[in-house]
């Protein structure tokens, strides 16, 4: 009884060896990893937009407050200059 039982294992192993090892399998697997790469392709690159606009705005606000206080810094000075004349 052992022995039959040990037969019909192998007999399935194999089966399940030869669908691993087959052409239609392998493709259907690829399939599978290429989308979920694609996935995670996107999202990263969603993500790295994502950072560069912030980024952007990071410094385009670092650029603002700059300019507000350099006319800010400018502006009492010239007006104590046109006053001392």
């Amino acid at each position: 009884m052992l022995s039959v039982i040990q037969i019909a294992a192998v007999i399935l192993l194999s089966g399940v060896a030869l669908m691993f090892a087959s052409e239609g399998f392998a493709f259907a697997v690829s399939r599978v990893l290429e989308a979920a790469f694609d996935r995670a392709e996107y999202r990263l690159a969603l993500r790295a937009q994502t950072r560069a606009e912030k980024i952007k705005s990071r410094r385009r606000e670092e650029r603002r407050r700059a300019t507000r206080a350099r006319a800010e810094g400018f502006a009492p000075a010239e007006a104590y200059l046109s006053h001392a004349g």
